[in-house]
């Protein structure tokens, strides 16, 4: 099974033609679809981003993070009802959080734990909402209990979505979410995929390993916005061969990284 696992493409048109493009059996991506600082606000984002989801070619996986306003009663503009696309307005409308619009079979959105079924073999998919510190009923043990039982019952590897990356590790040092970090050593499941900081891969590495649970974190470049990067950093996860490969967009001052190491 190949696994491809990305985190913060901020809405970047070139980077999400650039994933449904690639060939995977699971396409996964950890937050921050969304960049909550574009002048055009989010509404327009969401629809760009549902018909993406809604033409993708394989399965894929989505999970929150503090850029996509995936919060119960969240605002849209006044101007709505001008959006040219409306048959999407009206799905994010009919839903409790929007990302729930762009469910349907082979896509696993927000708060969910569920197995799918790939060109490759099951995977058992956990996507924990983002919320700030964690609060409220949307972040229960309840996803990470199914998860741990989808796996039992199923015997595929069980891959987590959580935007924060766990602290006092390589992929997310002294800045990582200490909550995640006694969640994984709780659960244990086969990867989690997280974002948010992006110079974290740059400054320790992409991926390390807490117990039987290999932990990864694609990164974002640091560069200057006048450099267009042809590509978002991104993971493959080769099963079979036991194998994760980084591809990334190198900060300035550096040469171009592909860095594969044995799972």
């Amino acid at each position: 099974m190949t696994l491809l696992l990305l985190s913060d493409l901020h809405c970047r048109a070139d980077w999400f033609r650039w994933a449904a493009g690639q060939t995977s059996d699971l396409t996964a991506i950890a937050g921050d679809l969304l960049d909550g600082l574009h002048p055009g606000g989010l509404l327009p984002q969401m629809v760009t981003v549902k018909s993406w989801a809604d033409r993708f070619p394989s399965p894929l996986a989505l999970s929150s993070g503090n850029h996509d306003g995936n919060l119960e009663g969240a605002a849209f503009a006044a101007d709505i009802w001008q959006m040219p696309d409306q048959s999407a307005v009206q799905s994010l409308l009919a839903t409790e959080f929007w990302m729930d619009s762009l469910e349907r079979p082979g896509v696993v959105t927000d708060g969910r734990s569920q197995i799918i079924e790939t060109p490759g073999g099951k995977v058992v998919v956990t996507t924990i909402p983002f919320e700030p510190g964690e609060r409220g009923p949307r972040f229960s043990t309840a996803l990470w209990k199914e998860g741990v039982r989808m796996r039992v019952t199923s015997g595929a590897p069980w891959l987590v979505l959580h935007h924060e990356p766990p602290a006092d590790t390589m992929v997310g040092g002294r800045m990582g979410d200490p909550s995640v970090l006694h969640k994984i050593r709780e659960y244990q499941p086969d990867f989690i995929l997280s974002g948010h900081l992006h110079g974290q891969p740059y400054a320790g590495n992409f991926a390390d390993k807490i117990g039987k649970t290999w932990c990864f974190n694609p990164g974002v470049p640091v560069i200057s916005r006048a450099i267009r990067t042809k590509f978002p950093n991104h993971i493959w996860i080769d099963t079979k061969n036991g194998t994760a490969t980084w591809k990334a967009t190198p900060n300035v001052g550096q040469l171009p990284i592909t860095k594969t190491i044995a799972l």
